[in-house]
């Protein structure tokens, strides 16, 4: 699992910006319906094979955050 810290605090733009970030580079990508949690956090997730990619809005510890199963850094050089 790869994780990568995108924000130190929870802001729903920067969560919508980094899931068209994902959508623009990384083909074949089926993206699932977007999750509110009770706590209002965002996530996102996208399945591309057996592979996952997850997006958060996380208010309760106030960051933006993914979680992949596969490295991203190639798809964003």
């Amino acid at each position: 699992m790869c994780d990568y810290n995108i924000c130190n605090r929870a802001d729903e733009n920067i969560f919508y910006k980094q899931c068209l970030a994902i959508e623009k580079h990384i083909p074949n990508l089926d993206k699932d319906s977007l999750l509110t949690d009770v706590d209002n956090s965002l996530i996102q997730i996208y399945r591309s094979g057996k592979s996952t990619i997850r997006v958060y809005n996380d208010v309760s510890i106030d960051a933006v955050y993914v979680k992949s199963d596969i490295p991203l850094e190639p798809f964003f050089k």
